[in-house]
């Protein structure tokens, strides 16, 4: 996905997490507003976990309509489940919620600011974005079409404006955009330009074969090691 594009899919999470956030404020204020503090915390840790939430999904419906527009007008030669995401690629999820304990620590410039409550909230949300990605994860596939390579399905990975060190990052990438591809044996490393993210394809030989001759024919070199 180009740079362009990452910018428009975050403009709209933002955008979709604001609204939410002017929603959820409302609730916020009223539970504070009890005087109960433990009332008012885990309300506002279900609207922080929620918000989390809200962004992924608005990014991840974005890139699934947007991916969706070429597959219907190309015909499809090979279609790969991709499997698992990587650690990496839900590290910079667990940034956003891991900035509660953070920001406290570097203001007071001491770990004693630190609460069981605030560990049971990154606890937490951890363990949800680690079932969340894994049932979305069986999700993305990639399209070997009659005009380049489509790797779509709910791709809950968060998206910014910057070259991505994702591999299979969702998106259109027509033949003119992909340099090289590497055979691996047991798998295809496609190496693509403008710094879009690798994609790896991993199948059994026959289906490598398809793979290759389609990527041979569109004029698609294979790297030697």
């Amino acid at each position: 996905m180009s740079n362009s594009m990452k910018t428009v899919v975050f403009i709209i999470s933002l955008i979709a997490y604001f609204i939410y956030l002017s929603i959820s404020s409302a609730f916020i204020n009223v539970a504070i507003n009890t005087g109960n503090q433990a009332y008012a915390a885990l309300v506002i840790f279900i609207s922080s976990g929620i918000g989390i939430l809200v962004m992924l999904y608005a990014q991840a419906a974005v890139k699934y309509w947007y991916t969706g527009r070429p597959l219907k007008n190309a015909a499809i030669h090979v279609r790969l489940s991709l499997g698992k995401f990587r650690l990496m690629d839900r590290l910079l999820v667990y940034f956003l919620p891991a900035l509660s304990i953070i920001i406290p620590v570097m203001q007071a410039r001491s770990l004693a600011v630190i609460t069981w409550p605030s560990i049971l909230f990154l606890a937490i949300i951890i363990i949800i974005v680690e079932i969340l990605f894994y049932v979305n994860s069986k999700t993305m596939k990639a399209y070997i079409t009659s005009k380049g390579i489509i790797v779509r399905g709910i791709d809950l990975r968060l998206e910014i404006p910057i070259p991505s060190n994702y591999h299979n990052p969702s998106g259109y990438y027509p033949f003119n955009r992909i340099i090289t591809f590497l055979d691996l044996n047991d798998k295809l490393l496609v190496e693509q330009s403008y710094d879009l993210g690798n994609i790896i394809l991993k199948a059994d030989s026959d289906t490598l074969k398809q793979v290759k001759a389609v990527l041979i024919a569109n004029g698609i070199k294979q790297k030697k090691f």
